[in-house]
C-alpha cells in the first residue's frame, strides 16, 4: 500500500481533516502545513497501528522537520499497539541520536490512536461493486458479553438486501478475518465509518424488492 491509500483510509476516520488528508496526496510537507500539530500526531498513530510500513515512512519524514517532530513527541506511545510503539521507537531513537528531546509534551495531550480502532474492532469495510452492481459489506462491534460480532452482507442499491449473516466470535478470530479480508488479491474492501455502512444498509432494505424478502439474519 503507498502513502497516498494509507490517508486515504485514514480520511474516513478523520473527516473533519479528510479534505487535507487528501489534497496532501502523500506529501509529508503538505500534510504538516494543513494539519494541527495533535491532529498530525493523531494521523501518525493511526497510520503506525494500522499501515505501520507507511507510518514508518511518515514518521521518518517527519523526523526532518520541526514541525514533524512535534507532532512525533505529541504522540503518546503507551496509546499503541506493541509493533507500533516498536516503530515509534525507533524513529525517537534517530531523533534523541541528533539532539532531540522526544518526550511527550505535557502540555498538549493527545489520543495517539483514533476512537474505536485500536483492536480492529468498531469498524466497517465496503468492497468494489461485482459485475452484477452489488457490494459486500462488514460491520464489527465489540459483543456486549464479549468477543466481538460480525455482520457480512450482499448489498445491491436497486435490489436491497441479497443475503446477510451475523456471527459472534473470539476477537482474534474476527481480527484473523479482518486481515485475511483486507489483504485479499481481488476486489479488496476499503475501510470507511461504521456509520457509513448502516447508512447503506438502511437505503438498501428500504428498496428491497418484493420478490425477494430480507434475510432473516438481516431482520
Amino acid at each position: 500500500m503507498s502513502l497516498p491509500e494509507a490517508l486515504e483510509r485514514a480520511a474516513s476516520r478523520m473527516p473533519e481533516h479528510g479534505d487535507a488528508l487528501r489534497d496532501a496526496n502523500g506529501d509529508p510537507d503538505r500534510l504538516l502545513a494543513t494539519l494541527p500539530t495533535a491532529a498530525a500526531a493523531r494521523l501518525l498513530g493511526w497510520l503506525l497501528e494500522h499501515t505501520p510500513d507507511e507510518g514508518s515512512e511518515l514518521a521518518l519524514s517527519w523526523s526532518e522537520s520541526d514541525a514533524g517532530v512535534a507532532a512525533i513527541r505529541a504522540l503518546d506511545a503507551d496509546g499503541l499497539a506493541k509493533p507500533a510503539r516498536k516503530a515509534l521507537r525507533r524513529v525517537q531513537h534517530r531523533l534523541r541520536s541528533r539532539g532531540h528531546d522526544v518526550a511527550p509534551a505535557p502540555s498538549e495531550p493527545v489520543v495517539a490512536r483514533l476512537p474505536d480502532v485500536d483492536d480492529g474492532f468498531d469498524c466497517a469495510l465496503i468492497s468494489p461493486l461485482n459485475a452484477r452492481g452489488a457490494r459486500m459489506v462488514y460491520l464489527v462491534e465489540a459483543h456486549p458479553a464479549g468477543g466481538a460480532r460480525l455482520y457480512e452482507g450482499l448489498v445491491d442499491a436497486l435490489r436491497g438486501v441479497l443475503e446477510f449473516s451475523v456471527y459472534n466470535s473470539g476477537r482474534s478470530r474476527v481480527r484473523e478475518f479482518l486481515r485475511e479480508v483486507r489483504t485479499r488479491a481481488h476486489a479488496p474492501p476499503i475501510e470507511v465509518a461504521p456509520e457509513q455502512v448502516r447508512a447503506l444498509l438502511a437505503r438498501a432494505a428500504a428498496r428491497q424488492q418484493a420478490t425477494s424478502p430480507l434475510p432473516r439474519a438481516f431482520i
